[in-house]
């Protein structure tokens, strides 16, 4: 989990604002949710196993609604079953374990807590601080996000290789 607290206090370290301040709590908060939002889409895009979720769907009359922080479907558990989606609920044929990508909760507070490893601290205070200096734009933060998102979970869709013990007892 990264603490909301300490990308702020890094971003004014970064910004230069350490002892007297040019931005608001609500500016940096802002530019935090906007690299926020581009983190979640680029992990939802990458199907990173980062932001997946469990939920066991029953369906009503072939239908089971999907959840309110649904973001995009990953997979289901030993179902070889037809599916579909529709606005916002899925038509299956019987109860299934469904693997989906979440939508993060947007901040709201320097209290509030971001639901992601902390190997994407620095990513977090690199591009907040570059929009709030103006050096980047919407547009240039989010092709950097994704460029980084995608070299960081490259590897995580074969998931760990097991291999034999090079010796017996």
């Amino acid at each position: 989990m990264i603490e909301v607290r300490d990308v702020v206090t890094s971003v004014l370290y970064g910004l230069g604002e350490n002892a007297t301040r040019k931005h608001s709590d609500p500016e940096i908060i802002d530019s935090l949710n906007i690299v926020l939002r581009y983190v979640n889409l680029a992990l939802i895009n990458t199907k990173s196993y980062w932001i997946a979720k469990e939920i066991k769907l029953k369906p009503k009359n072939g239908k089971a609604k999907l959840p309110e922080d649904f973001g995009g479907f990953k997979e289901f558990e030993a179902y070889d079953g037809k599916y579909k989606f529709t606005k916002d609920a899925i038509k299956v044929d019987k109860d299934v374990v469904m693997t989906y990508l979440y939508i993060i909760d947007p901040i709201e507070t320097i209290e509030d807590e971001i639901d992601l490893p902390y190997v994407l601290f620095d990513m977090f205070t690199r591009y907040s601080i570059g929009l709030l200096n103006g050096n980047f734009g919407s547009d240039t933060v989010a092709g950097l996000i994704s460029a980084e998102i995608q070299k960081l979970v490259a590897n995580e869709s074969s998931g760990p290789i097991d291999r034999p013990m090079p010796f017996f007892v």
